[in-house]
């Protein structure tokens, strides 16, 4: 029976749920029934309260869930005895259970054998609680894992452990003052394979070694909010993100369960700070299935997040399918700020990188994949002080550059190879080529096909180099379309174009939405939407034959195009040509007595 003071203490769970939603927000992570319930504002409940809600006991509160503070199972958190026995207790009472809540008080524990972790459990830590991965540093190289160590046999697909909360506190993987003598041994606080809802909140990682310090492998409906990752200590070379996700197998994933190269699925990485250490974010593995298709880890969302002080990169997504890289703020990186390999559909955008040992953003190819990466959206990033190029793209198809802003880079503002269908419109390139004076160009094309180069401005003034041309198209690049482009002729002038087919046009007001055509029947895709124009040029026949003819097609009256209603019926130098405009940027050609050679869009 409780006394006074312990009852004035206590407070019921429906008040607490109650006066939280008075604020509107829901600060605590529990389990109930095998259910989470997830906190998305952190720190609005501390542990503390908490604990008082639950009390301190064995399974204390039987009505709301079992809740077990590990300092009544035997831990000291003196930060001298062994408490792994008291957490290995625990942590087994849970799975006996079917779910629970492990909570941590103040204090600094030594763990020296890795804990597993089973489903339906929550970790809740008190924001001093330390945990602190100790014992021989050579051979206990993990913190929690999710499966059994060596058992291969443990989980396939999403089918283990899972359903996981850790919330609060301090995990010091202690490389600072328990470093391994073989430097391949990498420190790791969270191995996670073949799991389905992972949930880690308000934790702050420091001292890992070279290794990954979370590994997210196989794993679908992960969160990672409201985290540090400070101090990462590298001895070796090779690639160590501070947060990892990947595909279960032999190479990147020994610890458990099967090498079914399963690809992670629903994972969200927001507000998190990742500082002195060597990478960020990402992943570095790309593989086909059996049939031949290549394996994409899909719907992952890098928001939000702030990059500091890394050896090399801070984000690198690679085969990511529907993802998003938004938001972050990336400063003092000794490698690039941002390179994709081998994605597709994904949006890069709002980030700001400031201070890069390479290169800005890059879109490549992955060494193991041979198909381009496709359907990238790069916009609205603020990038400077860049040690090479800005955006720079190597192999692609369907890529998008918007409204970017460039300050102060030593190479090109873009620089694009190998690329099907570019467009860069509406950049700002400002200071570029500041390593040689007149050495790099504002925009380079090389070996690319059906770019369309619009509205972009180039400006060196107030900087002592001046960059070689505005634009440079090199003779393996064909059918550029370059419309509406601002700033002074570089050093060697303002257009380079030693390409095949290429349309320049100095008027703003006139923009080319197709490349090059010969076209006499079916559909012609535009490169923007027609509504934005007040009326097109169509230009038919060819200079050849004497017989290129412009003619111009008004939309309806003010009011301008009309997908799915208007015609588009102009002369030719032999007939007419007549065109529905099936959609915004589609045309339909319902008959024409000369074939159709471009599509100029008319703004004024």
């Amino acid at each position: 029976m409780l006394d006074k003071e312990q009852e004035s203490t206590r407070i019921s769970r429906r008040k607490l749920l109650s006066s939280i939603g008075k604020i509107g927000a829901v600060g605590v992570a529990m389990t109930m029934g095998g259910n989470a319930i997830y906190s998305s504002t952190p720190g609005i409940v501390s542990a503390s309260v908490t604990k008082s809600v639950y009390g301190g006991g064995k399974d204390s509160d039987p009505g709301t869930g079992h809740y077990y503070d590990v300092t009544h199972y035997g831990a000291a958190g003196d930060g001298v005895q062994d408490d792994t026995k008291a957490f290995e207790t625990v942590l087994q009472e849970i799975k006996v259970n079917g779910f629970g809540t492990c909570y941590i008080p103040a204090g600094s524990y030594i763990i020296t054998r890795p804990l597993q972790l089973y489903k339906n459990t929550t970790i809740l830590m008190d924001d001093h609680a330390i945990l602190k991965k100790m014992g021989i540093p050579n051979s206990n190289l993990k913190l929690f894992v999710n499966g059994q160590l060596g058992n291969a046999n443990y989980a396939s697909g999403y089918g283990g452990e899972g359903n996981i909360t850790v919330i609060g506190g301090t995990i010091d993987l202690c490389a600072d003052v328990n470093l391994p003598s073989d430097p391949s041994r990498g420190f790791m606080a969270f191995a996670i394979g073949h799991a389905d809802g992972i949930h880690i909140e308000r934790v702050r990682f420091v001292n890992g070694h070279n290794g990954h310090i979370i590994e997210f492998n196989s794993s679908k409906n992960v969160t990672l909010l409201h985290c540090r990752f400070e101090n990462q200590i590298i001895t070796t070379s090779g690639m160590f993100e501070m947060v990892q996700i990947d595909f279960a197998s032999k190479e990147s994933f020994p610890s458990f369960g099967a090498y079914d190269d399963t690809p992670c699925q629903n994972v969200l990485i927001e507000g998190c700070t990742f500082a002195n250490g060597h990478r960020g974010v990402g992943a570095h593995g790309s593989k086909y299935n059996s049939e031949g298709k290549q394996v994409f880890h899909e719907n992952i969302r890098i928001v939000n997040n702030h990059f500091a002080d890394l050896a090399d990169v801070a984000i690198r997504p690679e085969s990511f399918y529907n993802s998003v890289v938004s938001g972050n703020t990336i400063s003092n990186v000794g490698g690039h700020g941002i390179p994709i390999y081998s994605c597709k559909n994904t949006i890069v955008s709002n980030n700001v990188l400031r201070g890069t040992g390479f290169h800005g953003i890059v879109i490549a190819t992955a060494s193991d994949i041979t198909d381009p990466p496709a359907n990238i959206t790069v916009s609205n990033n603020v990038i400077t002080d860049i040690a090479n190029t800005a955006l720079r793209i190597i192999k692609g198809q369907d890529i998008f550059l918007a409204d970017n802003t460039v300050f102060n880079v030593k190479r090109e503002g873009i620089y694009s190879s190998t690329v099907t269908r570019l467009t860069a419109k509406n950049n700002i390139l400002r200071g570029v080529s500041q390593q040689g004076n007149g050495l790099y160009s504002g925009i380079h094309l090389d070996g690319c096909s059906e770019s369309n180069l619009s509205s972009n401005i180039v400006n060196n003034g107030g900087f002592s180099s001046n960059y070689s041309y505005l634009v440079l198209i090199k003779p393996s690049s064909s059918g550029t379309v370059i419309s509406g482009n601002f700033g002074l002729p570089g050093s060697n002038g303002s257009i380079m174009d030693d390409g095949a087919g290429t349309l320049v046009s100095a008027n703003p007001s006139e923009q080319f939405l197709t490349g090059v055509l010969n076209v006499s029947s079916g559909t012609i895709d535009l490169n923007e939407d027609i509504r934005n124009f007040k009326s097109v040029i169509i230009a038919t026949g060819a200079v050849s034959t004497g017989n290129l003819r412009h003619e111009t097609a008004r939309g309806w009256s003010t009011s301008g195009f009309r997908p799915g209603t208007d015609f588009i019926n102009v002369a030719t130098a032999n007939g007419s040509l007549v065109a529905s405009i099936v959609n915004e940027t589609r045309l339909q050609l319902i008959s024409t007595s000369d074939p159709v050679r471009y599509v100029i869009g008319i703004k004024g």
